[in-house]
């Protein structure tokens, strides 16, 4: 995915959301200071999916989160985030800062049912709490009453509530 010709750009994706989701892992120094938000955003928005599956997409945006933060940090992964604490950011950190942003693609993608196909296989193959968000608000019509139920179930079984307190009701 990386590289490649001029192809039209499949997912309309703004260097804006971008910033938006990493802002709270790596504060706003960093992200005015480097072009990391930039190059994520260049990545998602070269994601065509006839192309690419999105668990392909999300090993990309971890592998550029990843060089990107170590480049940025001097490889020390400590970033200074908006509350001027300093926080040196975990493999288990970086899982979760590449699932927030593979959730401003699910964001952009047509409610429709080959996309709700796509994101649920994604969500139950991938562990993906941004996918089961995006399903949670956006998809709720694909969904029996106990599929719902189950979803709702799953991610407070599986998540702790911080990651999911500010959008899921009940």
């Amino acid at each position: 995915m990386h590289g490649g010709g001029g192809s039209a750009v499949a997912i309309p994706v703004n260097v804006k959301d971008v910033e938006q989701v990493l802002r709270p892992w790596v504060g706003s120094l960093l992200l005015s200071s480097s072009t990391l938000a930039s190059d994520i955003a260049y990545v998602l928005m070269e994601y065509a999916p006839y192309r690419h599956t999105l668990a392909q997409l999300r090993d990309c945006v971890a592998h550029d989160l990843l060089t990107g933060l170590n480049r940025v940090t001097g490889g020390s992964m400590t970033v200074v985030q908006d509350n001027y604490k300093t926080r040196r950011l975990t493999l288990r950190d970086m899982e979760w800062i590449t699932d927030d942003v593979m959730g401003v693609v699910f964001e952009s993608l047509t409610v429709f049912s080959a996309n709700f196909s796509k994101l649920n296989d994604y969500a139950l193959h991938e562990e993906s709490l941004a996918a089961m968000r995006v399903l949670y608000q956006k998809y709720r019509a694909f969904f029996t009453d106990e599929q719902y139920a189950f979803l709702v179930r799953m991610i407070k079984s599986i998540y702790p509530v911080e990651r999911y307190a500010m959008w899921l009701q009940g």
